[in-house]
């Protein structure tokens, strides 16, 4: 008698292969974004460096505003031919008695006449004359100008002791970054603080502070004006 077992069918069933998206073993089959591949984070800035970065903008851009508000000192070189003029248009802006430098020696012309408004500043009187020598002296006003005034007309100078002018003590600001020279004021002329300030020497600067009056009290003749060539 033959095995008959070896003619007889395996009593284990034939497994199909598992299809895709079908459960396997009872598993519940993968969805679609399941089976799909993460895509790559991308990398970028974190949050630390962005901060870092916005904080840096913001404090630049507050010392650039600082600095456009403090005056600088330097020559114009737009000649002034009727300062008498210019000085009254303010007189009437203002109501100020503003000063001039009345008997300058020969060779020293205004360049620039204006009157500086800042942002969160006071308004500024500003008169600057040229000298021999490429010397510059300017004459700055306000009125009741305080401390902080009177640091940003001598460019946050040094103090440098004091000296008196015709009987009037003003005190001394050196600038050593920019060669700025400034005299301040102890009293008032014609109602309003002032600073004399420029990039000379402190003879010239002296000389330049003498010759300082108010507009009412000063002599039209004697006022330097600007020759322009024809």
């Amino acid at each position: 008698m033959s095995d008959q077992s070896s003619a007889m069918p395996s009593s284990t069933p034939h497994r199909p292969a598992d299809a895709p998206g079908q459960a396997v073993d009872g598993a519940a089959a993968p969805t679609e974004a399941e089976q799909a591949p993460t895509p790559p984070t991308r990398r970028g800035m974190s949050g630390t460096v962005k901060s870092m970065i916005i904080s840096m903008i913001v404090v630049l851009g507050a010392c650039l505003i600082w600095i456009a508000m403090v005056p600088r000192v330097s020559s114009v070189s737009t000649p002034v031919t009727d300062l008498p003029g210019l000085v009254r248009e303010t007189v009437r802006s203002q109501h100020w008695d503003v000063a001039v430098a009345d008997g300058l020696p020969s060779g020293w012309e205004p360049t620039n006449v204006l009157l500086l408004t800042p942002a969160g500043r006071p308004v500024t009187w500003q008169a600057g004359y040229q000298g021999p020598n490429n010397a510059y002296a300017a004459v700055l006003q306000t009125r009741n100008g305080d401390a902080a005034w009177r640091s940003d007309q001598t460019s946050n100078g040094s103090r440098a002791g004091t000296v008196t002018i015709a009987g009037v003590t003003w005190t001394k600001y050196q600038q050593s970054s920019n060669s700025q020279l400034s005299l301040v004021r102890s009293t008032p002329v014609g109602g309003l603080s002032t600073v004399v300030t420029g990039t000379t020497d402190w003879a010239q600067l002296k000389m330049f502070a003498a010759a300082l009056v108010p507009f009412s009290q000063s002599t039209e003749a004697r006022l330097p004006t600007a020759t322009v060539a024809p």
